[in-house]
């Protein structure tokens, strides 16, 4: 943890500020602290970090788990430059930018920015380039620790254990808010929108990406599944999406084609010519898998959409309808098959 960060951060739990005790310190980062607010709210810093997340309910507890658990197994792949690279020409067309320069010219006019679920850190190493601005970089789960140990190092950038739905900010503090694939993994996906409006400054830029609702069979099978994947342990969960990938890999070397001359509307599955393994990933069974990838990367990818206890899916309508509601003005807005991108204007 940076020296700095103590004047930005207030208690999670009263948003009075803090005092910071330091128990040991490497190169101007606080590997071991405490933090104190005025009422005598206490935080651990551990590891660099500051744990910040108050709340121990049942339902945030197992979605904490979930990720830590895919991160601590997963974190080299995720880390791994081929990934990177891909994962970032997949968020600058997702979220409209025409090349990265395009969207470091943005970065540049902001000043406080955030990242509402961090992950692995790439998102917030990318979102650091405008070295005047301050990227504050949060997650529930233990995965932040490998998110710091990556790029913990960048002068601008403060990773935080922490809950979106009670953050150690004040409102109106951030000038561009970002979420990716994470906000549906909560216990109420509007309702976590709305509280990081209220963080939101005026004239702010707030972007999210929210899985999309499937047609029928898809839906009941994810269903079906989870019903019973969110009760395993991590261990048959893992196996789960072992074979589930396996399944994947063995459609996508079918090599055929198969072609949809009209929609199905009640399926809705449109008209198209489909790869075989797409084809029923997208309309039945979730069963992801990738050369781009290690395999170990398709597994993982599974076991983030069956082992967490929410993964909700909404439809564009519904986005859109929070956003009137926080009176938030869209200006981007991208649906593909596997979920929506959405930017909006405070």
């Amino acid at each position: 943890m940076k020296k700095k960060l103590i004047d930005f951060i207030v208690c999670p739990i009263c948003s009075n500020s803090f005092n910071l005790k330091t128990k040991s310190e490497i190169n101007y980062e606080i590997i071991e602290g405490e933090l104190i607010c005025k009422k005598r709210h206490k935080f651990q810093i551990h590891f660099g970090i500051p744990r910040l997340v108050i709340d121990k309910k049942k339902d945030s507890t197992k979605t904490e788990k979930a990720f830590s658990a895919k991160w601590k197994k997963y974190h080299k792949t995720y880390h791994n430059a081929k990934w990177i690279a891909l994962q970032k020409k997949w968020f600058l067309d997702r979220f409209g930018w025409k090349n990265i320069s395009e969207f470091k010219k943005f970065l540049n006019s902001r000043r406080h920015i955030l990242e509402a679920g961090a992950g692995m850190g790439n998102t917030a190493s990318l979102l650091s380039s405008n070295k005047q601005a301050q990227v504050f970089a949060i997650d529930i789960s233990d995965g932040i620790e490998f998110a710091y140990r990556k790029y913990g190092a960048a002068k601008n950038i403060h990773f935080l254990q922490a809950d979106l739905q009670k953050m150690p900010f004040k409102k109106r503090f951030f000038d561009f808010i970002f979420s990716d694939q994470v906000l549906h993994h909560t216990n109420s996906t509007q309702k976590s929108f709305k509280i990081l409006t209220k963080y939101l400054q005026k004239k702010g830029i707030i972007s999210i990406y929210i899985y999309k609702k499937k047609g029928p069979i898809r839906e009941f099978t994810d269903d079906y599944i989870r019903k019973s994947s969110t009760k395993m342990t991590e261990k048959e969960c893992i196996e789960l999406s072992k074979e589930l990938s396996y399944l994947g890999e063995n459609l996508a070397k079918i090599k055929k084609k198969i072609k949809i001359p009209r929609d199905i509307k009640l399926l809705k599955i449109k008209a198209g010519t489909y790869d075989i393994q797409r084809f029923i990933y997208w309309n039945f069974i979730k069963c992801w898998w990738s050369e781009d990838v290690p395999f170990e990367q398709s597994v993982a990818t599974n076991f983030d959409w069956y082992f967490p206890k929410f993964a909700f899916r909404h439809t564009p309508n519904e986005i859109k309808k929070w956003f009137r509601i926080s009176k938030i003005k869209i200006t981007h807005f991208k649906e593909i098959e596997s979920g929506i991108s959405i930017s909006g204007k405070n």
